[in-house]
Order: structure tokens, then sequence, then C-alpha cells
């Protein structure tokens, strides 16, 4: 029987991986993404958060970033998963507009990370390309098929119609959720992945919190019940709340990750889960499926990088 040994949550954000004197440059994303509201938040918080803008306290910040994510992956290398299965949200990378599946699961054998010229990239990107995506030659990225195939099946009875995928369009890569795991999280050695997707961004089918913590449980019981002795690691990423920071909705997810309680978890105000900060729904899936394990590290960063209040709550977590 596999058994689930290790949890981990990280922020897959930019900013994580920016030098502090490249966050005033993803202002000028954040400008595109909140059109005339970002002027309207400046006006109405700027004040309040001038302390959070200076560049010590962005450097102290970046810092504390980069020693999460070396904690992080120094777990994963001292527990050396066979099989990791990776909660994620694909921004219209592998699913476009003919298909965006409220969940799904790839059980080819094999997804690719195409090139990304830091050309085509925003200016803001092309400093931190490297923890996201290859430049020059397609990366090959191992799938546990036989473990993914076995999930969709017990999904299936579970009562979760999750869609499946088995192989990827020619023009379509690998979406970033999953090869900033490999590329900053899991550098030891390359170890196969199973790919969960859930829609946290695109309307109208993002699942619920609660629908969300309950796959968790599902997906852990589906590799509980597969028949192969592995050790398997399941990993959420992205969040916390982004782009605009609301540290408040923050607390209440760290809060309920630390405490295991699953009532505020499955609660969350969904109507503050919108854009980028539904991304808080891949740890929610993790917190169902780690239940059994602790929390035993976390490490929250309010990563203020505008006066509007722009930023990334980056968070970095172990269940062990």
């Amino acid at each position: 029987m596999a058994n689930i040994v290790l949890g981990i949550g990280s922020s897959h954000s930019p900013q994580v991986s920016s030098p502090a004197d490249v966050w005033p440059m993803h202002v000028e994303r954040d400008k595109i993404y909140l059109g005339d509201t970002f002027q309207q938040r400046e006006r109405e918080i700027a004040a309040t958060i001038q302390e959070q803008l200076k560049p010590e306290v962005w450097q102290k910040k970046y810092e504390a970033c980069q020693v999460a994510v070396e904690h992080l992956n120094q777990v994963i290398k001292d527990v050396d998963p066979d099989i990791i299965v990776v909660v994620g949200d694909d921004q219209e990378e592998l699913f476009w507009d003919d298909v965006k599946p409220t969940f799904g699961v790839f059980w080819g054998s094999e997804l690719k990370d195409l090139p990304h010229p830091p050309e085509k990239e925003h200016p803001s990107l092309r400093p931190v390309l490297w923890a996201w995506h290859t430049t020059d030659e397609t990366d090959h990225y191992p799938v546990q098929s036989d473990l993914a195939h076995h999930i969709l099946e017990c999904m299936m009875t579970e009562g979760f119609d999750v869609a499946q995928s088995k192989s990827q369009l020619e023009e379509r890569s690998l979406g970033h959720a999953y090869t900033f795991v490999r590329r900053r999280l899991v550098t030891h050695r390359v170890i196969p992945m199973v790919p969960v997707f859930v829609n946290c961004f695109y309307p109208p089918n993002q699942p619920t919190p609660a629908r969300c913590y309950e796959l968790g449980r599902a997906l852990r019981r589906a590799i509980e019940s597969w028949g192969e002795d592995k050790r398997v690691a399941v990993i959420g990423s992205g969040g916390l709340s982004h782009f605009t920071l609301d540290e408040k909705l923050d607390e209440l997810v760290i809060e309920g990750l630390k405490n295991k309680d699953v009532e505020l978890l499955k609660t969350l105000p969904r109507e503050r889960l919108q854009g980028a900060s539904g991304e808080i729904l891949n740890w929610v899936v993790a917190a169902g499926a780690l239940e059994h394990l602790d929390v035993n590290y976390l490490e929250y960063v309010s990563g203020y990088r505008s006066p509007a209040g722009t930023g990334v709550g980056m968070t970095f977590a172990v269940w062990q």
C-alpha cells in the first residue's frame, strides 16, 4: 500500500524568486490586472502601508522567502519520496477556452515544459523565468501514470467527476504551478509526478472550499488504496492571497491549517477567493489529503509591493 509521508505547501509567485529590486517591476502587471481599481486602492490604503514599501524591508522579506524555499527543498531531499502528487492550477497553459475542468488529473507518461523565450515575457518576469520555465530546450516531466489512473478510477467511485487528460497538445506547455515545484523545490533528483488540476481562476466552474477539502480527503484514500509500496509527497502549489494582498484572509487560512480546523477551511469566504487568490483552494485540497499529518513548519511573508496594497501572501509549509 502507498503512504503519504510528507506534505508541502508553497507559493509559486514570481515574487518569491524575485530579488528585491525587481519587486517594483511587478507593479506594472498589477496595474494591468486591476485597472482603475489600482488608483482607487492607492488612495484608500497607501498611507497605511508605507513602512512595508521600504527597500530594506523588501530585502529582508526576499531573504526570508529564499530561506523558506531552501528549507522545503531540504525537507523533500531528506524524505526523498518516490512520487510527488502536485495540486495546482492551470493558467491557460495546458487548458484553454476549449475546456477548463473544475478538477482534472493527467495520466499520460510525461508532460513537457516548452521553451519560454525571455523576450516574449513581461519585463518583470524575465529576471525570474529560471524559477518557472525552461528557456531553450524542452524539459520532460515523467508522470506516475499508473497511480494517476488509479486516482481517476477512485475519484469516480467517490462521486467526483474528475476530467482526465492523457495527451498534451503540441503548442501547450506544462504550467508554472508544476514546473516551479521541480525547478525550486525538488532539485536533488527527478521524481515522477501526478499532476492534479484545480480550476482556481476561471468562472463559472470554480469549486467551493468545502468541495476542495473533500477532494483532498478522497485523494488520500485513493493514494493509500493503491497496491504499490511507494512513499508519496503531496504538494499544494500557489497562493496565498494575491495580486491584492489580504492578510486577514491569509490569517484565516493559516489558522485553519495549523489547527486542523476543517469547518474553517471549508467555509472560507468564496467571494474573497477570486482571481489569483483562488490558489488558496490548492492548499485546501492539500489540507484535506494531509489531515493525518501535522503542520510543523510554516513561514508567512506579507509581500506588499505597491501603495495599492498589491503583492503576495507568500507562504511555505511542511506537514509531517
